[in-house]
């Protein structure tokens, strides 16, 4: 069956609890997300196929920079590359999925690439934290460890969307604050789940609720704190 029909639990997908839980606005997907994407498939799958259309100059020196890059050379070579990582939440019992872009078992290495619009290494560094990828790092790192795969290490490959297009890594271990603090946001958006009966809408239902119980109560008395 295709990853995505799969009915277990995206990264994607708690992020659209999250939203639900703060009445945020679900967004459909951007034109940065689009880009992101096709970008990805380029560089990780169509490796041989051209970019046309709408972003074809940007996406090619993109890529001429990653793959001119002996860093990212090196890790390409060795890695598993767009792997399906699926486990059992420990703690909830919840079924959940993740698909790592390099995932390298002999290193305990998960390599994550971003597009992005950072200029510095510095504003790369704040918009892991700005658009929570704390949260992604720890489930995707946990999930591996959990589905019986070593992996102790994380790295976020950045590559600037404009010119020059630099390059920027952040690598993360398990034990760290950024993991910790990723970790906590994951967990707590997993019981929110496991307690609300939530479904989200790409497992194809109108309905955010299995099983409705005082969700917006929960909220306000605080026994629900997302960050």
């Amino acid at each position: 069956m295709n990853y995505r029909q799969l009915n277990r639990i995206a990264n994607s997908d708690l992020t659209e609890l999250k939203n639900y839980l703060f009445g945020y606005p679900q967004w459909p997907c951007s034109q940065a997300q689009e880009f992101g994407t096709r970008f990805h498939d380029f560089l990780l799958l169509d490796t041989e196929t051209t970019p046309t259309g709408k972003g074809a100059a940007a996406t090619k020196r993109m890529l001429d920079v990653l793959r001119a890059d002996t860093f990212f050379s090196r890790l390409v070579i060795t890695a598993d590359i767009e792997i399906a990582q699926f486990w059992e939440d420990e703690p909830t019992g919840l079924p959940c999925k993740a698909r790592l872009d390099l995932k390298l078992p002999d290193e305990g290495l998960i390599v994550d690439v971003k597009t992005t619009s950072a200029r510095t290494q510095r504003e790369f560094e704040a918009n892991c934290y700005r658009y929570e990828y704390d949260r992604q790092a720890a489930y995707y790192l946990d999930g591996c460890r959990q589905a019986g795969d070593c992996a102790d290490r994380f790295i976020l490959l950045g590559i600037q969307k404009q010119k020059p297009h630099n390059l920027y890594v952040v690598e993360i271990l398990a034990d760290s604050i950024f993991m910790d603090e990723g970790r906590r946001k994951y967990r707590r958006l997993l019981r929110s789940w496991q307690e609300l009966g939530f479904r989200p809408s790409s497992w194809g239902t109108n309905a955010h609720f299995a099983n409705v119980i005082n969700g917006t109560e929960e909220l306000r008395n605080g026994e629900v704190e997302i960050h």
